[in-house]
């Protein structure tokens, strides 16, 4: 399955950069007791780095891509990776997770499959000594993974209906001569786990509505404004066709609140064949730009705005 079509299938679930949940901890505190390993992560890959949802064992919430054993499992998405001793697997012998401090020398991964088949990223065990899984183990890493899958997939099914049920064509895009379709932008602040973990929930919830209030000043009449809950996402539902002039200027606002918080944001827009299309129709096309947009942020920049240093005020 190629590359664009996983991370796309990634990023509908909205789960990269989000904050902890118990559901997912507990997931990952039984697959370090089952398989009895010091280290245990949910890990999902992302364009250039892997990231934890939840981690038991390791500091810090990601690594880059291209040392992360878990890019190797998602390549076989329905095979259990099983890395008995890393130091003579040449795959691995050179990483400097076998080499340096971490010192890894175990890995099993069961990768997170999606109904198209992809795999967004794994349940893993981790251990500093060469060792294997018996079969029960095999089998409850595997159980693990479908029962994280599950959680994604209601995820994703909620966030459908939330967005079902609030996104409207504008008041005025009705079937006339002036104004024949309806455009849906999606904004989203980059690494909202990180700036809540370094500026605390409080502050970026206030900059957040702030930038709330900015963005719906720039509202015409009949057109609306909504934010997905829990998340750093808004969703506007504009007049007809919107030019680049117009999403700049709505980028530009959301990237001014961001700033504060020392990260960014990224807007996309798509607009309807008809004024009658399914609004939830629109915003996946919406999506599939902005998944666009932040892989060629990556492309171009080298680097993701996550391991830019934050801005101080």
């Amino acid at each position: 399955m190629p590359e664009r079509q996983r991370q796309r299938d990634l990023d509908t679930y909205r789960i990269v950069d989000s904050l902890p949940e118990a559901a997912y901890d507990d997931i990952v505190r039984l697959a370090a007791r089952i398989c009895d390993a010091p280290i245990a992560t949910m890990s999902l890959i992302d364009r250039d780095r892997q990231w934890f949802k939840s981690r038991i064992g390791i500091e810090s919430m990601q690594t880059s891509r291209d040392v992360a054993f878990c890019d190797h499992a998602v390549r076989e998405p329905q095979l259990l990776l099983e890395v008995p001793d890393a130091t003579q697997d040449p795959r691995f012998r050179d990483n400097p997770d076998v080499t340096g401090g971490r010192g890894i020398r175990f890995y099993a991964g069961m990768p997170l499959v999606t109904p198209h088949g992809t795999a967004v990223g794994t349940v893993c065990v981790i251990d500093r000594r060469p060792r294997e899984l018996d079969d029960g183990q095999r089998e409850a890493l595997a159980a693990l993974a479908r029962v994280t899958m599950n959680l994604l997939e209601a995820r994703r099914q909620l966030l459908d209906a939330e967005r079902t049920a609030t996104l409207h064509p504008p008041a005025e895009a009705a079937p006339v001569v002036a104004l024949p379709r309806y455009s849906v932008v999606i904004v989203e602040l980059q690494g909202y786990s990180r700036v809540v973990s370094q500026r605390g929930h409080r502050i970026v919830e206030q900059t957040l509505q702030q930038c709330s209030h900015a963005l719906e000043r720039l509202l015409a009449s009949g057109e609306a404004l909504n934010r997905v809950s829990g998340a750093p996402e808004f969703v506007l539902t504009l007049n007809g066709e919107v030019d680049a002039d117009r999403l700049q200027a709505i980028e530009r606002i959301a990237n001014a609140s961001a700033t504060m918080l020392g990260t960014d944001a990224v807007a996309a827009a798509a607009t309807s064949t008809s004024p009658t299309e399914n609004p939830l129709a629109v915003f996946g096309r919406a999506d599939e730009a902005l998944t666009h947009r932040k892989t060629q942020r990556i492309d171009l920049s080298g680097a993701s705005v996550a391991d830019r240093p934050m801005m101080r005020h």
